[in-house]
């Protein structure tokens, strides 16, 4: 587990004009939840903050007036258009508590289905997990090399000491399958298309005409 230091200021000024005028000096405004105490209002810095998202940190130890505050990045906030940071919520960590939280899934390997002529498909890429903060993984490695056609791997197959994968045991995480069967998947999905948009169109149709009279 890979700790990012990360420096923050306190925010003096809020309101979105103010919250603008520190993004125009590449600040993101921020806030820290948690710890049993009042949020506190920061501003980290755009690009070290970046590098930190990049990265996967789990954990990040925001440095504010000088003391280290253990925390994970709870939710970013981005711009629609831009997909540049505008807000970041980070929640303070205890040692003796388990938190809930998203980590990242990494395939590895070539599943010997697909050097079969099968086709990989990955379900999730995101697993929900419970997890002691001195445990927290930055992702969760899952080889699909042994793989083959009409397997799959559910999240009871994710098997862990250090943390508890949370879902439905029997939900896919990912699944190799034969060439037909995606054929006919996309060849029912085109059918279903061509079937659904002349309906659309005849209600369209029936509108007007019912408009008219």
């Amino acid at each position: 587990m890979a700790a990012l230091k990360l420096s923050a200021e306190i925010r003096e000024d809020k309101g979105k004009s103010a919250a603008r005028r520190y993004r125009r000096q590449g600040k993101i405004p921020a806030i820290l939840y948690g710890e049993d105490k009042e949020p506190v209002h920061v501003l980290v810095d755009e690009h070290d903050l970046g590098i930190g998202l990049r990265g996967h940190h789990s954990v990040i130890n925001l440095v504010i007036k000088g003391k280290p505050h253990r925390c994970i990045v709870r939710e970013v906030q981005y711009h629609p258009l831009t997909s540049k940071v505008l807000h970041v919520d980070f929640l303070g960590i205890q040692g003796h508590d388990k938190i809930e939280m998203e980590v990242p899934i990494k395939f590895e390997g070539k599943p010997e289905g697909v050097r079969d002529g099968g086709i990989f498909n990955e379900i999730k890429r995101i697993l929900d997990i419970a997890v002691l903060p001195e445990n927290i993984p930055d992702e969760i490695v899952i080889n699909v090399d042994s793989l083959k056609i009409g397997d799959a791997i559910r999240l009871k197959d994710l098997q862990s000491e250090k943390y508890e994968v949370l879902g439905d045991p029997e939900d896919v995480i990912c699944r190799v399958e034969a060439p037909h069967v995606a054929e006919v998947e996309a060849a029912e999905a085109e059918e279903e298309e061509e079937i659904t948009e002349p309906e659309v169109m005849a209600k369209g149709k029936e509108a007007k005409e019912s408009e008219e009279e």
